[in-house]
């Protein structure tokens, strides 16, 4: 129509109004196509057709623009910045989490998670494209929301209730208030006991032989022994049965124990998450009595050493363990080989 008026000597504001179109929109659409070849192509932005208005040359160039990005894309499969993308999913961080670590290096590459994700995702089809996703901590082939933990509560005698626990814990205002669970493996024959710091995250693993209340209590009371009483204050639960012997667990610890309401996990969130990313490494349908209290340490270290987006981008072994145990920026370094590429 635009051709075809213009052929007919309409001025553009007449075929804007021909149209139904603001007389801006047919200017600009002439200008770009060589309508007035005077007009400067700097202020365009795209240099302009020559030799008048052609609407098949104005379709051409409209469609080869539409599948060319602006501005260069900043993350290309092959490139530096890839190369330690790579490196760190290799290293069991989520995207968010690979761009927050390069974002605290002696010298940080600034990229979004979101740009990573559609790196991935506008991968073509193919072996290379599996391997990626398969990099992602939980592989999906499209992002989906987080799945919501179960609850399990059992009667408990002389359990003291999450309403009473103090303001402190519930704030998180010091460390060594801790979260506690069971993740059970295939036919619930088969449990790890996990453990996490409410405040700085950080996460411990006890094997165990039975889901019994004495085994539990045993099995959180010896992995606990190796850290600094003073980073031991209480534990949340939920009312699983497994807690029973939470007097018990008192008293080899010196923590209190607060039970949550039943059917509600969102009361030890944090724990709820953490068992999330541990399926990472511990498979729902698995035999979970095979790893050694060696390979769960192994495990829970990996979760202590990455950068957590609450933590802003520190990681929770920094925060908790004594100052100077732990260099974030020696550590990840190393780990994504930053050193040895010269960045």
């Amino acid at each position: 129509m635009i051709q075809a008026k213009l052929e007919l000597g309409f001025k553009p504001r007449a075929i804007a109004r021909g149209l139904n179109r603001a007389a801006s929109t047919i200017k600009r659409e002439l200008d770009r196509n060589g309508w007035q070849p005077s007009v400067n192509p700097r202020r365009l932005g795209r240099p302009p057709l020559t030799g008048g208005y052609r609407l098949q040359a104005a379709q051409a160039r409209a469609c080869t623009l539409a599948s060319k990005p602006r501005v260069k894309r900043k993350l290309v499969v092959g490139s530096l910045v890839w190369r330690h993308v790579m490196d760190g999913l290799g290293r069991g961080l989520s995207p968010e989490q690979v761009g927050g670590t390069l974002s605290r290096m002696q010298e940080p590459m600034r990229i979004s998670h979101e740009t990573i994700y559609s790196a991935i995702y506008a991968m073509p089809r193919g072996e290379l494209r599996t391997e990626v996703i398969g990099l992602l901590r939980r592989s999906h082939k499209t992002r989906r929301p987080r799945a919501r933990g179960e609850d399990r509560r059992g009667l408990i005698a002389n359990m003291t209730s999450i309403d009473e626990r103090p303001l402190e814990v519930a704030d998180r205002l010091v460390p060594g208030h801790w979260e506690g669970d069971l993740i059970k493996g295939s036919a619930n024959r088969s449990q790890v006991g996990t453990l996490v710091e409410r405040k700085t995250l950080f996460t411990v693993l006890a094997q165990m032989d039975s889901a019994t209340a004495t085994c539990a209590a045993e099995s959180f009371a010896r992995v606990l022994t190796h850290i600094d009483s003073q980073m031991l204050r209480s534990l949340t639960y939920d009312q699983g049965r497994e807690m029973t012997a939470h007097e018990m667990f008192s008293r080899n610890t010196g923590m209190a124990v607060y039970f949550a309401h039943p059917h509600s996990p969102w009361e030890r969130g944090i724990n709820e998450n953490t068992n999330g990313l541990l399926r990472q490494y511990l498979p729902k349908g698995s035999d979970l009595s095979v790893y050694t209290q060696d390979q769960l340490d192994d495990i829970a270290w990996t979760l202590n050493v990455r950068p957590r987006k609450s933590l802003g981008w520190k990681c929770p072994a920094e925060l908790f363990l004594p100052e100077g145990a732990f260099d974030f920026k020696t550590y990840w370094s190393t780990a994504l080989n930053l050193v040895a590429l010269g960045t």
